[in-house]
């Protein structure tokens, strides 16, 4: 399930829960989402416990699902890597 952030600067950014590997608080009212396969960690305006709620609520109520999410992105990956090497 896909839930949807604000970063900073009030644009929305809609996140797989599945591939956040990491919440970093920033002070009292923002903070850091660590998301696999991007580069670039999303700062948000929402501290790091209402964000983990958020996030907690929209993961799949199984492991195989989550196993599943998992495995289709490591095939994304190789497709994309197969399709920049030529």
């Amino acid at each position: 399930m896909l839930v949807r952030f604000d970063d900073t600067k009030g644009r929305p950014q809609f996140i797989n829960a599945v591939y956040v590997k990491a919440i970093h608080p920033k002070g009292p009212t923002q903070c850091m989402i660590e998301i696999s396969g991007r580069s670039t960690k999303l700062k948000v305006n929402m501290t790091a416990e209402n964000a983990a709620d958020l996030l907690n609520s929209a993961m799949p109520n199984s492991l195989e699902a989550i196993l599943a999410a998992e495995d289709q992105n490591t095939t994304d990956q190789t497709a994309a890597t197969a399709a920049a090497a030529g």
